[in-house]
């Protein structure tokens, strides 16, 4: 089955945005040369991010600088939006260059002669696929090019580097603590490379997830943790997490045994500071 894939948008500037398209290409990069299409999904949910930790972001410039990156990576960038960020946030005539993929269930059955550059247009919401149990979006592509396998070489377009992880910023008035956290956020969070929304979004994690905290700072309004996601180690805002219920002594006896509570004053800070009777455990150790 032909396929591409889409990035959901959660930049604030220019930089996060190349940022953002660096971690879609290095996704893709696992798939070439099967992927060709790389889309951005900028949308309400990208506003209200940058609303919520205080950012006005220049949205064309912001979505601009995302799809050239990916261009220059030797992918077919998309913009994927509806008509009201189309006319209200975006100066459109700077985006047309780019193949659209209008999200539109309510316009008529053919698409407004004002956008030629439509390459996919999703009509429903609440469609039905046979074999496929509830509802499913639906969309008409009206350009199967974008989903053809890409050439092995990218011809004058720079391939991204295999650079190795971004360094991870340290923060000398962290503090050591051992806890898990589940993702409570609706649209997830950030995994940045370090205790900051101005430094680069490595990965977002998705609600639900349970993590393992392990230093633990604040800055900028926000508790910052230290984690790691998919073998990326990175900080998140805890602000849009919760504890996890307290583990059983056994689970805590056999942690400690591993090690993972460190050792003499250490360890009785840790499990002091997470709710936990020291002495009680180190008694089942």
């Amino acid at each position: 089955i032909p396929f591409g894939i889409y990035h959901f948008a959660y930049f604030i500037d220019e930089t996060t945005a190349c940022a953002e398209a660096d971690f879609a290409i290095r996704l893709a990069e696992k798939y070439r040369p099967h992927i060709r299409m790389i889309a951005l999904d900028i949308e309400e949910d990208s506003e209200r991010y940058a609303n919520h930790i205080g950012c006005s972001p220049d949205w064309t410039k912001c979505a601009k600088a995302f799809l050239e990156r990916v261009k220059a990576a030797g992918y077919q960038p998309v913009l994927y939006t509806n008509y009201s960020w189309m006319t209200y946030r975006f100066d459109y005539d700077q985006l047309k260059q780019y193949p659209l993929w209008l999200a539109s269930p309510d316009a008529p059955d053919t698409i407004p002669a004002s956008y030629p550059n439509i390459a996919l247009w999703q009509n429903s919401w609440t469609g039905h696929i046979s074999g496929i149990t509830g509802n499913v979006d639906t969309d008409i592509c009206y350009r199967a090019e974008l989903f053809r396998e890409a050439s092995t070489s990218t011809g004058t377009a720079a391939r991204p580097s295999q650079k190795p992880q971004t360094e991870i910023h340290q923060v000398s008035s962290s503090v050591k603590v051992h806890y898990e956290v589940c993702v409570t956020a609706q649209d997830g969070v950030n995994l940045r490379s370090g205790a900051g929304t101005s430094y680069e979004i490595l990965g977002a994690i998705p609600c639900g997830e349970k993590l393992l905290i392990t230093r633990q700072t604040a800055g900028g309004g926000y508790t910052w943790g230290l984690t790691e996601y998919g073998g990326v180690q990175g900080w998140i805002a805890l602000d849009f997490t919760r504890k996890i219920a307290r583990k059983s002594l056994d689970t805590l006896a056999k942690e400690v045994i591993r090690g993972e509570w460190g050792s003499g004053e250490e360890r009785e800070r840790l499990l002091t500071e997470a709710g936990y009777d020291y002495q009680a455990v180190q008694d089942r150790v």
